[in-house]
């Protein structure tokens, strides 16, 4: 993983042409790593090497003709988001997906081969919001997990390994290889989201893509570990051994 991270808030930015041209900025700073910029929230979240300095990142933002709210009010900002109801309602994108699957997944079925038909429409609802904004996902995928951060290449392949997975187990829900490579996927993707929570960083989930702002929180690690008990339970399920 990245060894800083820092969080500026971007004033005046309207469109997504400002966002690219931040990004781009921020990007042309020597040792920057990844860059995802928010619109929505008026963030610019940029990761690097521990050399990374604040001061040259305000100054690219400061060249690209935006500015940067002082860290004071930035702080304030954060501090109110975080304690007031918006903040718990942010979840509320993420409770309706998996409620709604899984009701799907019983009227579907019934309880019988209820966790591969929750899982076969978990995964092909969650790669494909990904898939909405793939280059904005690569790019808050890095800023926590282990491989991304170090492998562009596998934040771009992991949506469409999400969604092979969904239909997977909507095809061949009794295939025993088809939930240990998802209980190595998911426990692998747990490592980078356990870090950042422990390590108390400030960062956006990018579970549900870029088009909700979701925080990274514990709801994350009890997702992805969530998933990850389901299919060592088919495992061992299916498993000749």
């Amino acid at each position: 993983m990245p060894d800083r991270f820092e969080r500026l808030q971007v004033a005046g930015m309207t469109c997504t042409s400002c966002v690219a041209r931040i990004e781009n900025a921020l990007n042309g700073v020597t040792d920057v790593q990844h860059v995802h910029v928010d619109l929505k929230q008026g963030t610019a979240m940029v990761s690097g090497s521990d050399s990374l300095s604040r001061e040259t990142l305000i100054q690219a933002v400061l060249g690209a003709g935006y500015s940067v709210i002082a860290d004071e009010v930035a702080e304030a900002d954060t501090t109110e988001a975080t304690t007031s109801p918006a903040s718990a309602a942010s979840f509320a994108p993420l409770l309706v997906a998996v409620a709604l699957i899984g009701l799907g997944s019983l009227a579907a079925g019934g309880s019988e081969g209820f966790m591969a038909r929750f899982m076969g429409g978990f995964f092909l609802v969650f790669g494909g919001l990904k898939l909405l904004d793939l280059r904005g996902f690569v790019s808050a995928y890095a800023m926590y997990d282990v491989l991304a951060a170090r492998v562009t290449a596998y934040g771009w392949v992991y949506p469409f390994l999400e969604v092979g997975l969904g239909l997977a187990y909507l095809a061949v829900p009794g295939e025993a290889n088809l939930h240990l490579a998802t209980l190595g996927l998911m426990s692998f993707s747990s490592v980078g989201v356990v870090l950042a929570v422990t390590r108390g960083e400030q960062l956006k989930c990018a579970c549900m893509g870029t088009a909700f702002n979701l925080p990274m929180t514990t709801v994350t690690i009890v997702e992805d570990l969530g998933m990850a008990a389901m299919a060592a339970v088919m495992w061992m399920q299916t498993s000749p051994f």
